[in-house]
């Protein structure tokens, strides 16, 4: 790989998939690099670092540092499978901002609750074995992907559940969408939970991470885009449509949270499929369908 590229993606040392004869012992020990594990079954192997016992009788991920001193148990009566890379990452030994939950929370993340990484593992081992073109690299970015996985969900809602919110959180955000077109304060909002001002937007943001101010504004962003997207109307008439008094206020804050104008996202979505989309409920999909989203401003 170029200079380049290894300055901000994993150099991968080795990888292998393992069977391990039941009881084996591997350790204590220290690494040098990084390593990260995937026990693909749960068993009574146990895997103990600086003083602490994970029992591993779930499929998990273990994480190690370089420097830790560790020991792995294998389970007494089971051949034990695992899937590991070692790897060293400058963005790692440097805790950059993007890995800050996984070098905060721990070693042991279950696979249960990161989905998408298991299967990232199993590529990486079906390069590592088969070395197609530009395999050393795929290699490094499929591990920077599940490092940032594994950050991103370990102390989040696992991955593919819906968000279990306090009853009056709900409340109050449905009262939201309700009322999207209507001038609502935040105050009267509060008033919906049962709390206090203070108190309801201290719990609001640590349901949601967000503020009640922040989400209403997002819910009428969302519904203004969906009538964008379906070509209902000017910008003028959709920013009232969506609660806002003042087109011009409604255009500047658009352009503040999204990073486009709202015009620009109209001309975005001229595509006809899009002025044929159907609203449907669906319990299984956990976030809104028929949302165009722009990742980037600029086509190319």
């Amino acid at each position: 790989m170029r200079e380049q590229e290894l300055s901000h993606l994993p150099f991968v040392h080795s990888a292998g998939d393992f069977v391990i004869q039941a009881g084996f012992v591997l350790g204590p020990r220290q690494i040098d690099d990084f390593e990260l594990v995937y026990f693909p079954d749960g068993t009574q192997t146990e895997y103990e670092i600086d003083g602490s016992l994970f029992v591993l009788n779930e499929p998990c991920f273990i994480f190690t540092r370089p420097g830790d001193w560790h020991t792995y148990r294998f389970a007494p009566e089971k051949n034990v499978r695992h899937l590991f890379v070692h790897f060293d990452y400058t963005s790692l030994r440097e805790a950059d901002e993007r890995f800050v939950s996984l070098l905060r929370e721990g070693h042991m993340f279950p696979a249960g609750r990161h989905i998408l990484v298991t299967g990232l593992m199993e590529k990486i081992l079906w390069i590592a074995n088969h070395q197609p073109a530009h395999w050393r690299r795929r290699l490094a970015v499929l591990v920077s992907a599940s490092l940032e996985e594994l950050s991103s969900f370990s102390s989040q809602v696992a991955e593919g559940e819906a968000i279990s919110l306090p009853v009056p959180i709900q409340h109050a955000i449905t009262y939201m969408e309700e009322h999207l077109s209507d001038p609502v304060k935040i105050e009267e909002i509060a008033a919906i939970s049962g709390w206090s001002h203070e108190y309801f937007t201290r719990m609001f943001v640590a349901s949601t991470g967000i503020s009640p101010k922040r989400m209403l504004l997002e819910l009428r962003f969302r519904r203004a885009e969906i009538l964008m997207m379906r070509g209902s109307g000017t910008v003028k008439q959709i920013a009232y449509l969506v609660g806002f008094g003042d087109e011009h206020h409604f255009s500047k804050m658009y352009k503040k949270i999204r990073g486009i104008t709202a015009s620009d996202y109209i001309k975005r979505c001229q595509d006809p499929l899009f002025r044929h989309t159907v609203s449907v409920f669906d319990p299984y999909t956990f976030y809104p369908l028929n949302r165009n989203i722009l990742v980037n401003s600029l086509v190319k």
